[in-house]
């Protein structure tokens, strides 16, 4: 009778241990995983920087982060623009607020698109 349960038990186990080192939550390990470590800069990772109210050590931070990320094929563009972005956040957020808005307008679309992925593959 106990061999019969041993099995069941070390799946169970199995799956507990998997799901708490967040491999099966959140999806895409690659993408999801460096957010889930750094969850606090992930909450605006892919929301625009304010000049003004964000500085260029901020948009260093968010640009630290997504530099890990590992884009699945359908968002590397998305992330390449929006790296490009926070870039030049980081570089002139402080001395040339214009260029960040100018950024912006061309990184809008795609920080959307990975905000999306986001919550729906990484937070769930």
């Amino acid at each position: 009778m106990i061999a019969r349960r041993s099995p069941i038990i070390l799946l169970a186990l199995g799956a507990s241990a998997l799901m708490l080192s967040g491999c099966a939550s959140g999806g895409d390990a690659g993408f999801c995983g460096p957010l889930h470590d750094e969850h606090e800069t992930a909450a605006v990772a892919f929301v625009a920087l304010v000049p003004g109210m964000n500085t260029e050590a901020e948009a260093q931070t968010r640009l630290d982060l997504v530099e890990k990320l590992e884009p699945t094929p359908e968002l590397t563009d998305h992330l390449t623009s929006w790296t490009d972005y926070l870039t030049v956040g980081a570089e002139s957020i402080d001395d040339d607020p214009t260029a960040v808005i100018d950024a912006y307008d061309d990184a809008e679309a795609s920080g959307k698109a990975l905000f999306e992925y986001y919550k729906g593959t990484c937070l769930q």
